[in-house]
């Protein structure tokens, strides 16, 4: 389909960036990227431009939108029944990793150990890093990417300080249960440990499963921090607006470090977001489309050799390449690419160091063309 990239091989892609660049310069069947190939709804578009006329030489309250702060606590406790202060407790920040990184650089010192598991975003070591912290990784269980307690227990010491949860996982597609979140509470009981619980994946979850946010267990929720945002659920990832929620004496600390690092989010983009969310609020065909676009994909791949536990929120979908390939899943993402026109993502990338990963994660938003031809091609390639 494509001539293959001169002198290709494992070096030349070393990130999720290579690959998506490399599918995108060469036209590829692209399931490999990390945001969704849904559009944002044109009246929140049109909204957005309508506000950048308006507030275009206004600053943002440092903290964000009072009326939007005050609609996230007001959907939190709709869904959660909990009641968070949209004054005190709850702040706008400029995407996920502003949030969890004023949220690390606040409440941990040198020396203090925070867990992480793995597969992840490798933007938290980072944070971690600058503050001389270790990063404590505990692997996710295969096949179905599910946390071994036993294993969790085992790293908590007296140095551990945080650990970072992420629920719809990205990028395996898991969900932390209700005994998961039991556990939890179980293992951070008598300590002194916090909780960063990501959850911008909270309203995208298949099978009737019901989100399971920290602040439905009132011990969690005493001794966490939630980070979210709108990126998913309005499909406006270049916006980069969400938001942490915490009780006030977290809050108090993370605001000072968001106070010396960032004027706010522009304010155009937040008036955008809170005059779409009042007037039409979440849309829950959204995430019905991308639960179709699961199974169409899982019934694509019934009659193969592929291993596959189905997702159960994200619009991600892990494969296990084992029965197909005794190559490492960066090469034969290459080798998809360059014979194939398949883009997919290794999902050793998401691991602080060398695995030998048989799983790709697949990008299941796009559109049914594209679908379509990513499960040919996979059928082609495991006969």
């Amino acid at each position: 389909m494509n001539s293959p990239l001169i002198n290709s091989d494992s070096r030349t892609f070393t990130s999720p960036r290579s690959i998506i660049e490399y599918a995108r310069n060469n036209n590829l069947i692209n399931l490999a990227e990390s945001s969704s190939a849904l559009l944002a709804n044109n009246e929140l578009i049109d909204s957005l431009q309508k506000y950048s006329l308006e507030y275009s030489n206004q600053r943002s309250p440092k903290f964000g939108n009072i009326q939007l702060r005050e609609f996230i606590a007001a959907k939190t406790k709709k869904l959660y029944d909990y009641d968070y202060c949209p004054q005190k407790e709850i702040t706008i920040t400029a995407g996920i990793k502003q949030a969890v990184f004023s949220a690390i650089l606040a409440l941990i010192k040198e020396g203090d150990d925070v867990v992480i598991f793995e597969p992840t975003h490798q933007s938290y070591k980072t944070a971690i890093d600058i503050v001389g912290a270790n990063a404590v990784y505990v692997p996710l269980k295969q096949p179905s990417f599910e946390v071994n307690w036993d294993d969790v227990q085992k790293v908590i010491t007296a140095n551990t300080r945080m650990i970072i949860i992420n629920t719809p996982q990205y990028p395996a597609g898991s969900i932390f249960t209700e005994l998961d979140m039991l556990r939890l509470q179980k293992v951070i009981n008598g300590t002194n440990v916090i909780i960063v619980s990501d959850e911008s994946f909270e309203q995208v979850l298949f099978d009737g499963n019901m989100h399971q946010s920290v602040c439905l267990y009132p011990k969690l929720q005493k001794k966490s921090i939630i980070v979210s945002s709108f990126s998913e659920s309005l499909l406006i990832p270049n916006w980069n607006i969400s938001y942490c929620s915490a009780p006030e004496h977290y809050m108090k600390s993370i605001r000072k470090i968001l106070a010396s690092m960032s004027e706010g989010v522009p304010l155009p983009y937040q008036m955008a977001v809170k005059n779409y969310l009042q007037k039409q609020g979440y849309d829950s065909s959204l995430f019905k489309t991308y639960q179709d676009k699961r199974d169409q994909l899982l019934s694509g791949l019934d009659d193969t050799e592929i291993k596959l536990v189905p997702s159960m929120g994200t619009y991600f979908q892990l494969i296990n390449i084992e029965s197909l390939t005794s190559k490492n899943d960066v090469d034969f993402a290459i080798e998809l690419m360059e014979k194939h026109g398949l883009a997919t993502m290794p999902t050793s990338f998401y691991y602080h160091q060398k695995v030998k990963s048989k799983h790709l994660r697949l990008n299941i938003s796009v559109g049914e063309k594209d679908l379509e031809a990513a499960i040919e091609v996979l059928n082609k390639v495991a006969k």
